[in-house]
């Protein structure tokens, strides 16, 4: 078998981040989603730096997992409905959902799936994870949450529907159906009840008990750890005809006056009024 040199350069690991801080620490990388006057909600060009870190780690050979969480009081509240809002009412579409931009990836692009990662990573969650941070949180193999935090989903409290899918196959099917249609929410003791959450620790050991499981991590094999990373995404993967199913769906719902109407009703702090369209 060839022995190939690794074509890995240092040097293009992301930097200079406006959003996120991203830094390694021996095998570990660390992203922190860092926009704590919004609850770390996520926009286009949060997206965009979150998969410049994820391809990054990826493809770092020296990186063995990683270790994911928020500044502040929320891990993240989802996507920035204010971003979106003041696009609509603008006739404008987000740059990550106008295909006629060069930012266009619908859905952002900024979950860790995207960039098919296939090396372990950890939700630490420093406090509570909602809509797009849920699905963040999902895609971590280990979550360790504080025990204020909380889990839920919101996608249809604003008029949108997101990857209640992949909720309905990450979670029990009654928890996934209660947090994706009522809206519910899921304290950090129901999730470790539950298999959702591996800790439950004190807000200011979040991060350290985070760093405990990646140290356990790390003495494993990193070829083998990873092979079981790749097993566990084939196993809960959906075909190709389900996924572009659901980004139909999502994109009906997205361009939908209802979705206009969540989204101003949000930025308004009242009641959305449906219209059924």
């Amino acid at each position: 078998m060839v022995d190939y040199a690794s074509t890995y350069d240092p040097n293009t690991a992301p930097k200079d981040l406006e959003h996120l801080l991203y830094e390694k620490k021996g095998h570990v990388a660390y992203v922190t989603i860092n926009r704590p006057e919004v609850l770390n909600a996520l926009h286009t060009y949060c997206y965009q730096e979150l998969r410049k870190c994820w391809r990054d780690i990826q493809r770092d050979p020296n990186i063995y997992c990683a270790i994911v969480t928020g500044t502040g009081r929320a891990f993240c509240a989802g996507r920035d409905i204010k971003f979106l809002s003041k696009h609509q009412q603008s006739g404008k579409r987000t740059p990550h959902e106008d295909p006629n931009s060069d930012d266009y990836i619908w859905g952002g692009g900024g979950h860790p799936y995207d960039s098919n990662i296939e090396k372990p990573l950890i939700c630490a969650l420093n406090g509570f994870a909602v809509g797009v941070g849920l699905t963040i949180a999902l895609q971590c193999q280990l979550r360790v949450m504080a025990d204020d935090a909380w889990l839920g989903d919101q996608h249809t409290a604003v008029g949108r529907l997101g990857v209640p899918h992949e909720i309905y196959e990450a979670l029990p099917r009654a928890t996934a159906a209660y947090i994706t249609l009522c809206n519910g929410r899921l304290t950090a003791e129901e999730c470790l009840q539950q298999g959702i959450a591996n800790r439950v620790v004190p807000k200011d050991k979040v991060l350290e008990t985070a760093e405990e499981l990646a140290a356990m991590i790390c003495k494993g094999s990193p070829l083998a750890t990873q092979a079981c990373v790749r097993l566990y995404r084939l196993a809960s993967s959906f075909t190709a005809e389900m996924t572009s199913y659901a980004h139909a769906l999502d994109r009906e719902t997205g361009e939908s006056d209802d979705c206009v109407e969540g989204a101003l009703a949000f930025k308004e702090k009242r009641d959305p009024d449906w219209k059924l369209k």
